[in-house]
């Protein structure tokens, strides 16, 4: 998963799979439909995470949005400007204001990216294509093989090179 996810927006993503004999090959289906459904589901369980991350900080952001309604339109009508610490006052709920909207607004704005990019590669990994690799050796190469090797076992490729390339 550390290598995916080093992948860019619009790179493919390939499964290679070496199957080395029959039993590979008979039990790469199953093992592609599980790897599939599995991240099939973790794409499922991340976009409802980023549902729940938008639902939470636009909660968050109409609950401070009140708050800071309630402290700029009602406490000034509450205290009376002739209190000596009303422009402190009023200077605190504006910092008050800025410090309570300011989280909601920040992830609204910029913490979305990370779960749309994991979403986009929970999806390129449910959909990504399957290469086999066929590494079974058959009996044509087994046969090739025989015919290159001599009869005392040394390779006639072998002989000839040194024959070739005789260094005294």
């Amino acid at each position: 998963m550390a290598t995916s996810a080093l992948n860019k927006r619009y790179s493919v993503i390939f499964y290679k799979l070496n199957c080395t004999n029959a039993v590979d090959k008979q039990y790469a289906e199953p093992l592609m439909y599980a790897i599939h459904r599995h991240f099939a589901q973790k794409k499922q369980s991340s976009e409802e995470s980023f549902q729940k991350f938008k639902r939470r900080n636009y909660m968050l952001l109409v609950v401070s949005f009140l708050i800071v309604l309630f402290s700029e339109a009602f406490l000034p009508l509450i205290i009376p400007e002739n209190f000596s610490l009303h422009a402190g006052l009023k200077n605190c709920l504006d910092v008050f204001s800025w410090v309570i909207l300011w989280r909601p607004i920040y992830e609204l704005i910029f913490d979305w990216n990370p779960h749309l990019k994991e979403i986009s590669l929970y999806n390129k990994l449910a959909t990504a294509e399957v290469i086999m690799i066929d590494k079974n050796k058959n009996s044509d190469t087994k046969q090739e093989s025989k015919t290159i090797t001599g009869e005392s076992g040394e390779s006639k490729l072998g002989i000839n090179l040194k024959t070739i390339f005789q260094y005294e």
